[in-house]
């Protein structure tokens, strides 16, 4: 059983190790897109119509960005709020014993 172990950890540590150093290109660790450097440039380069579809993609994004930290910042409240109550509901439980 433990060669067993053994093997599994000694395979997975090469695939986390890949799987934590690759990203794709514009995304940061955090899952977060990062706007590529040479940005200015490449707004430059673009018709006012595209210019106007790149800024309304953006603030669409912004938006997203801004609802999801939002939902998740609620939801993790909630979580931390009903762990709270059970973990006083089992204390409740064995101050009897």
């Amino acid at each position: 059983m433990k060669t067993i172990r053994k093997i599994i950890l000694c395979a997975m540590f090469p695939l986390s190790l890949a799987a934590g150093s690759v990203h794709a290109e514009g995304i940061g660790r955090s899952g977060t897109y990062l706007m590529p450097q040479e940005y200015q440039m490449m707004m430059d380069k673009l018709t006012p119509e595209q210019r106007t579809q790149a800024i309304n993609i953006q603030q669409k994004m912004m938006q997203m960005e801004m609802d999801h930290e939002e939902a998740m910042s609620q939801m993790e409240m909630k979580y931390e709020r009903e762990m709270m109550q059970m973990q006083n509901q089992l204390l409740d439980l064995f101050k009897g014993h």
